[in-house]
């Protein structure tokens, strides 16, 4: 009979295979889980303590020619304590790094680095009638009355929240009261709060109207549903 954590891992497993069905692969004699990039690439070791008192091991991360293993190190570290399901987050934890080696790497200026967040703000001067989709990327999203508010917006707004690490937060509806939502949020005091995607467009969802709290971002990508995954991830920058 398979142990506890056997059985989160292979759950883990068959989640983060399907996220990215192309560009993991999973090694189960050496245990190593392996995340390319056109031009980067990560590769992990789930060593026996995994999901008990270890975190992954990262065996390599390289953008290019250069390692960026430490930084992915430091990050984990930092964000996460041991015997949490965290492939996914690792992942886009380096994807993330990556990103920003590539922009540094290009001699982007701080003010191109953030324009995509700037065209893409929630507080845009679009006008506030019709539909929006916003998507807003949250370092983390684990207070309780933090993941109660984003669970209560206009009744008329619906979408989906992940807490944890990162969060990650879908809404869509009426224009004005989805903008709104988005800016109470904002106000509150976040480590991190990026909108990685506004567009003027209502989405449905898999559970139909309301805002639901999911476990993970497999579960956001079910969610949204076939014609709005590729948008989803690349407003994710899961690529």
């Amino acid at each position: 009979m398979a142990s506890d954590a056997e059985e989160r891992l292979d759950n883990e497993l068959a989640l983060v295979l399907a996220m990215y069905p192309d560009q993991v692969t999973w090694d189960a004699h050496s245990r190593e889980a392996t995340f390319r990039l056109p031009n980067a690439s990560l590769k992990l070791r789930l060593q026996d303590d995994y999901l008990t008192t270890g975190r992954p091991v990262i065996v390599s991360a390289s953008v290019g020619k250069s390692d960026i293993s430490d930084q992915v190190r430091e990050r984990i570290m930092e964000e996460f304590g041991p015997g949490e399901e965290i492939l996914d987050s690792t992942i886009m934890i380096f994807d993330e790094l990556a990103a920003h080696h590539e922009l540094e790497a290009s001699s982007q200026s701080p003010e191109e680095e953030l324009s995509y967040s700037s065209a893409t703000s929630y507080g845009s001067e679009s006008s506030g009638g019709g539909d929006a989709t916003i998507i807003v990327w949250l370092h983390h999203l684990l207070n309780t009355n933090k993941r109660k508010l984003a669970l209560s917006p206009d009744p008329s707004v619906s979408g989906i929240t992940k807490p944890g690490y990162p969060g990650v937060l879908v809404y869509s509806g009426p224009a004005k009261a989805v903008r709104e939502h988005v800016n109470d949020l904002k106000g509150q005091n976040w480590a991190a709060f990026q909108v990685r995607l506004e567009v003027d467009e209502a989405w449905e969802f898999s559970h139909g109207s309301g805002v639901r709290e999911v476990e993970a971002m497999g579960d956001v990508v079910a969610a949204v549903g076939e014609a709005r995954k590729a948008d989803f991830m690349q407003a994710m920058k899961i690529k």
